[in-house]
């Protein structure tokens, strides 16, 4: 039994109508990157308002939770790296990757995480206004541009989400036409 060689070999996962080893033109590449860049500078933006809370209340933040920080960068990183390559599947990816973005901020932020990882930041934006004791320390104070770093998550994400999306269903139209 010959086997050919893994470069020589294609390899068609479906995504509905397209597949991965359909190419991104020029423009649909560009506008994903750029789709790519909002969602990542919107995680960095939060982030660094996390380190100015934190700076400000005189909170020390855990190594375990830096590193289980960077999970929420593998989403815009991986998508960063499928539209380098133009790949069709970066559609997809970048538009979870917004959505998923938003979801996950919006509900440990609002309600508060329930897994008890994340600091002091297991407790909601609410309660952080009124005040909580975390590991024998009160923290309190949750200011506006906290609020303004929150909410720019849905602002940047939602729409780099949609462009994406709507790429994916250029492709697929292109797809279905061809």
């Amino acid at each position: 039994m010959h086997l050919k060689p893994m470069s020589a070999m294609l390899i068609h996962i479906s995504l509905g109508i397209i597949t991965i080893s359909q190419k991104l033109n020029n423009n649909a590449s560009k506008a994903l990157m750029c789709c790519c860049i909002i969602i990542l500078a919107s995680v960095l933006m939060h982030d660094g308002d996390h380190l100015r809370q934190a700076f400000n209340w005189g909170y020390s933040i855990p190594v375990s939770l830096l590193v289980l920080n960077l999970v929420v960068y593998i989403l815009p990183a991986v998508s960063i790296f499928l539209t380098k390559l133009k790949r069709a599947s970066a559609t997809l990816v970048t538009a979870f990757a917004g959505v998923f973005t938003t979801a996950g901020f919006l509900i440990i932020h609002l309600c508060g995480a329930f897994s008890g990882l994340w600091g002091v930041w297991n407790f909601s934006y609410f309660d952080l206004i009124k005040g909580v004791t975390w590991q024998g320390v009160y923290y309190q104070g949750v200011d506006w541009v906290s609020w303004v770093f929150l909410f720019e998550v849905p602002v940047l994400c939602l729409p780099s989400s949609f462009v994406a999306f709507r790429q994916y269903l250029k492709l697929k139209n292109k797809s279905n036409n061809a």
